[in-house]
């Protein structure tokens, strides 16, 4: 039982934590994506079908790289949030736009274009089987630890590499100088300017680093989670990402603890529906959302933001 809720937890935080190392990056840079959600939407639907044709070419002409199909579904998956970050960054950051307003109506686009492009490729009914996806690693020797190794290293390979990067970013961002300077760039971008780093530049990267991510962290979802793509199927986890940002305080280390504690909730909530409890589910659906915010709201305190957070910055100021 213990190993099933600790298993099913890691999986659970592992899109949302894939994408907020991304939104860490970016937000310390002073930009505010609140578009991640339409992004990791992006990335679910190219996800799928970038495995689903990927896997079609493959049994045509070369069989032996059907393994491959999950592979060349992240990439698209990666590429679909890295486009959709390059229009947010022309409007919001080179146009000097509102980044709530921009991020809202890439939402929005995304929540109508993948609804409509699905429908014209693959019908109302959708696709009658899962796509390729990627299949739980035993890792030799450890995944065999009593009470702990199935739970901790019995994973597709997404989760390992999701949790390999948080240690990744977290030296990026506190013991390089570039890491210096994309936080400068989210406290005193004028500053930053001064000693001849391009704010803009910074905090376009920076942005196309949040996309990739967010639209990876959507791929997981249709390649890993589950083989395959619905409709809106993100249901809000982009925003759930957003908030563990907000709530680890804009640290990497913090905001994995707080993916790992919406992942409990989630894990909780499927466990307390199969006991077949008479309480109707919609309070076990909600289970998730009240952990992380009381415990969170209790134990975090109060948040400061990087002081330049949000705001448009032009190189003549």
């Amino acid at each position: 039982m213990f190993e099933d809720i600790l298993s099913a937890t890691i999986r659970g935080a592992t899109p949302l934590l894939l994408a907020a190392l991304g939104e860490v990056i970016s937000q310390r840079a002073g930009v505010l994506n609140i578009g991640i959600e339409g992004m990791m939407l992006i990335g679910a639907f190219f996800g799928m079908v970038g495995s689903f044709y990927a896997e079609k070419l493959a049994m045509i002409y070369m069989p032996e790289l059907v393994m491959m199909a999950p592979w060349a579904g992240l990439l698209m998956a990666g590429l679909g949030g890295l486009v959709a970050a390059a229009l947010f960054a022309l409007f919001a950051i080179r146009l000097r736009g509102d980044q709530v307003i921009i991020g809202t109506a890439m939402t929005l686009l995304a929540l109508g274009l993948t609804e409509v492009i699905y429908q014209r490729l693959f019908g109302v009914t959708g696709i009658a089987q899962g796509v390729p996806a990627f299949q739980q690693i035993d890792i030799p020797l450890l995944s065999k630890i009593p009470f702990l190794g199935r739970a901790l290293f019995s994973h597709n390979i997404l989760v390992f590499i999701t949790f390999l990067l948080l240690p990744c970013v977290y030296f990026f961002l506190y013991h390089t100088q570039l890491g210096l300077r994309i936080r400068a760039c989210g406290e005193h971008p004028k500053a930053i300017a001064t000693v001849g780093s391009n704010v803009l530049r910074l905090r376009t990267l920076c942005l196309l680093f949040a996309g990739t991510m967010a639209g990876m962290a959507g791929g997981y979802l249709s390649l890993a989670d589950v083989p395959y793509f619905t409709p809106g199927m993100t249901v809000g986890r982009g925003f759930i990402a957003l908030a563990i940002v907000i709530f680890g305080k804009w640290h990497p280390v913090k905001a994995c603890g707080a993916a790992l504690l919406f992942g409990l909730g989630s894990a909780l909530d499927a466990r307390f529906q199969a006991l077949g409890w008479d309480i109707p589910y919609q309070l076990w659906l909600m289970l998730p959302y009240v952990l992380c915010l009381a415990v969170l709201a209790g134990f975090v305190g109060r948040a400061e933001a990087p002081l330049a957070l949000g705001k448009p910055y032009a190189e003549s100021e």
